[in-house]
């Protein structure tokens, strides 16, 4: 059995206030019990918070080792700090420009995208002229018929995802939207935070980090949701390490659901009375996306397996929320005529030939 990981290993790796003022703290504080934490912070909310809380009540708190550089030094070491004050005031003046512009391009890019949907799901049509080649009394299909279904299947990562038994249910998939959390709509920006167990009080007044998926969907067999959402709250504004993740509650049409198959097991010959006994278990499909796991508190202790099984797992989730998000929503037209996995296929190749260069340099 592999070894527990405690959330405690977070907070025995960091010095409290005594050892904080003490110099020789950094040559005695437990270098393995450090590696160990910090080996699993990536991909691991439960513990980024629990650093995160510690890292708190440690600030402002002296090491010592400024008080016992010489006086002159010390100046100087001032005299840079506060150099590093006005850059931090610079950079925060950078981000709220950033997120300005971002905004405004955001309001720039919203009636296109509104445009595309339309074309999509046939609300709205286009002059066409036909070819030398085309039938005209064939009658069209109405929009872009599997629009969706095309454009995310041609992602190496959905491929995988995507199995046979999806395809038909992501046929009514008529278009995927990403909002930022903290653009929400008050009812449904607190909706958000309501989900959010693990939310702090004093928290409760900053803006929320992440952003939101909406799937949407015409009316079909396979559940009664027409949006289907998936949101992503980020430890840091511009560090993309996931907190949590949530997902909609699929309703399911009798029969209908995607993530489950039914095993039947027949009655013992001869027992004309025995009924075939059914289980159900979990089956692959892309429809699980909107089913992350729970993220683990900061009392729970989890074994080095099934933490490294979490960090993959969140890290595989996160990878696919940030390709749709970056990738297959701004030009979702190329990731459904194929052009774009094309060029991806193609700068995966450059990339190999550098490598292959690399070596022959190395030689």
């Amino acid at each position: 059995m592999p070894e527990g990981l405690d959330m405690k290993d977070v907070g025995a790796a960091l010095p409290d206030e005594d050892d904080a003022n003490d110099p020789d703290f950094a040559s005695n504080v437990d270098q393995a019990q450090v590696a160990k934490a910090l080996s699993q912070l990536q991909g691991n909310p439960g513990l980024v918070n629990a650093l995160q809380h510690k890292l708190d009540d440690l600030v402002g708190m002296s090491s010592g080792f400024v008080e016992s550089l010489h006086y002159k030094v010390r100046a100087r070491v001032n005299a840079l700090t506060t150099l590093q004050e006005s850059h931090d005031e610079l950079y925060e003046k950078y981000l709220d420009e950033k997120r300005a512009l971002e905004a405004k391009y955001r309001d720039l890019y919203a009636p296109l995208y509104v445009k595309r949907a339309g074309i999509v799901k046939g609300a709205e049509d286009v002059d066409a002229t036909p070819g030398e080649d085309d039938d005209e009394t064939e009658e069209a299909p109405v929009g872009i018929p599997d629009f969706w279904l095309c454009a995310l299947r041609n992602h190496e990562i959905f491929e995988q995802q995507i199995t046979e038994k999806d395809e038909p249910a992501l046929k009514f998939l008529n278009d995927i939207t990403c909002t930022p959390l903290q653009d929400l709509p008050v009812d449904e920006k607190k909706k958000e935070e309501d989900d959010d167990d693990d939310e702090e009080e004093e928290e409760d007044d900053e803006p929320q980090r992440g952003f939101r998926l909406d799937f949407h969907f015409d009316e079909n067999p396979y559940f009664s949701n027409e949006v289907l959402s998936k949101s992503y709250h980020m430890v840091d504004e511009e560090d993309p390490i996931l907190e949590s993740a949530e997902g909609t509650d699929i309703e399911w049409a009798q029969g209908k659901n995607l993530c489950v198959k039914v095993l039947r097991k027949k009655p013992k010959k001869g027992d004309k009375k025995g009924k075939p006994i059914t289980k159900t278990e979990k089956a692959d499909s892309f429809f699980n996306f909107f089913s992350p796991p729970d993220v683990p508190g900061e009392g729970d202790d989890l074994t080095e397996e099934e933490a490294e099984q979490l960090q993959d797992f969140m890290e595989m989730d996160y990878e696919m929320g940030a390709i749709i998000k970056e990738k297959i929503i701004p030009d979702a037209i190329s990731w459904f005529t194929g052009e774009a996995k094309q060029d991806e296929d193609d700068s995966d190749y450059d990339d190999e030939d550098d490598d292959d260069e690399s070596e022959d340099f190395d030689e």
